[in-house]
């Protein structure tokens, strides 16, 4: 694929419509890349109420005008091939998202480079291995083509679990079970709330999630969900039950940057070689990988149920209404951290991404995301905080240190879907690092624009 992207002229993003399409089409946009956007006939509609069209800056007034000017949907890549340059952004509709592949020799020729997203992996990846991203869909993709499966867990030896125990996060402990005719088995009782987290029965897309007070509470409720359909014992074989960690759930919007991990950082990454005991390359890696945004969801139904009194909650049976009780991700929002934990934020993260880089190099490219339960516990004993002053300075000496604690409870190495939050508005950080709006869409478009510049897109896809 290097080799392919060395050969491109006029590179064009190639996004999924879904997801996440919207901020990388606009990224696009904005940083002057043509892109296409492949969508099915039932989900065009997104894209053709929401045109990303106009120049760089260019101020928009006319919108069907310049959605005239600049757009084209086609159901053919070949139809663009005959077009020539006379379009900026395209719109191709298929049957199935899966069909993508069928055209792989039209989308090099167009110069693509597949922007990944969940979508992407879920609908085009073909089975729980992204067997068919990983070997037949050979057009270049600015990312890891290797991991984007890990985060099908339980699925593939090495999913994203693996990975942070290899990076020596903390991470919620997991417990054994057996399955049984009507649900599973715990060999011995376990005192403390628990989830058991897998796929739904009927929508394999979508990941189910049942929240126990204990091993028993646990086994009965996977029983009744088995019995309503919800689940099926397939579903409970490659399921996990883990501790149920409290704390508020934080998306953290990552962009590792190749280029800039090439570059020197002055007195920047020399300090931080120095303070944390780096070497300057470790350093260059470390400060390239760069905190964009942080955002949280909202799920259906389960958000609506905890708006309701507690007494209400308790007398509910949700399995006798048309509602039953979901973790289905709705919406997301934008919020904040306590500026002194970001330390701990930087620690985990540039943990994993240096665990990817050893383990399946050349790691983490681009876009991902640390999904995390920030708790307030005992300094964990783990890698990461291994001879690491902690920065606590109201600790009184011998006594027990409790401090926030990110722990990791899912990571995707692509688009986060979260980051539609700052669409057309930026991400806080990146906003004032770079002085400008910059969505992660953005941040795409800038590393692709930055790479053409540079003659070095090879760097930046696999």
């Amino acid at each position: 694929m290097q080799e392919v992207a060395r050969s491109y002229k006029e590179p064009k993003l190639l996004i999924l419509g879904s997801h996440s399409a919207l901020d990388a089409w606009q990224g696009a946009r904005n940083y002057g890349l043509k892109s296409i956007i492949y969508v099915t006939k039932d989900r065009a509609r997104i894209y053709l109420h929401n045109p990303m069209v106009g120049k760089p800056g260019e101020f928009i007034e006319d919108l069907p005008m310049l959605t005239r000017r600049d757009l084209v949907v086609v159901e053919d890549p070949a139809s663009l091939l005959k077009k020539g340059d006379n379009w900026r952004s395209a719109i191709l509709i298929l049957d199935s998202y899966a069909d993508i592949v069928k055209y792989v020799d039209e989308l090099v020729e167009l110069q693509c480079i597949q922007i990944p997203n969940r979508a992407f992996t879920v609908y085009v990846g073909g089975d729980e291995h992204c067997s068919v991203i990983e070997k037949e869909y050979s057009v270049p993709i600015m990312g890891s083509r290797k991991l984007l499966k890990i985060e099908n867990r339980g699925e593939v030896e090495r999913d994203y679990y693996w990975y942070a125990k290899a990076a020596g996060l903390p991470y919620p402990k997991s417990f054994d079970f057996e399955l049984t005719n009507n649900g599973i088995k715990f060999k011995e009782r376990i005192n403390q709330p628990l989830i058991l987290k897998t796929e739904h029965a009927y929508r394999r897309y979508e990941r189910c999630f049942i929240f126990a007070a204990n091993s028993e509470d646990l086994e009965e409720k996977v029983r009744r969900e088995l019995e309503m359909g919800h689940l099926n014992i397939e579903g409970l074989k490659i399921a996990r039950v883990e501790e149920y960690i409290p704390g508020p759930h934080a998306n953290f919007n990552f962009f590792y940057s190749p280029l800039n991990a090439m570059e020197s950082w002055g007195d920047a990454e020399v300090y931080y070689s120095k303070l944390h005991g780096y070497s300057l390359k470790e350093a260059r890696i470390y400060l390239a990988n760069e905190l964009l945004s942080i955002d949280e969801r909202r799920e259906t139904t389960h958000d609506g149920v905890i708006r309701l009194p507690a007494d209400v909650q308790l007398k509910v049976n949700w399995g006798k209404t048309p509602y039953p009780l979901t973790f289905e991700v709705t919406f997301h929002g934008d919020i904040s951290i306590r500026e002194s934990l970001l330390k701990d934020i930087h620690i985990v993260a540039n943990a994993f991404l240096r665990a990817t880089q050893i383990y399946e190099p050349p790691g983490i490219i681009g876009a991902w995301c640390l999904q995390t339960i920030m708790t307030w516990t005992k300094i964990p004993k783990v890698k990461v905080y291994e001879n690491v002053s902690v920065g606590l300075y109201d600790v009184p000496d011998g006594a027990d240190i409790y401090m926030h604690v990110p722990v990791t409870q899912d990571v995707a190495l692509r688009h986060g879907g979260g980051t539609n939050t700052h669409l057309g508005i930026g991400s806080k950080y990146a906003n004032a690092k770079y002085q400008r709006r910059i969505s992660m869409g953005d941040r795409i478009a800038l590393e692709v624009s930055r790479a053409i510049k540079k003659g070095m897109l090879s760097e930046i896809v696999t």
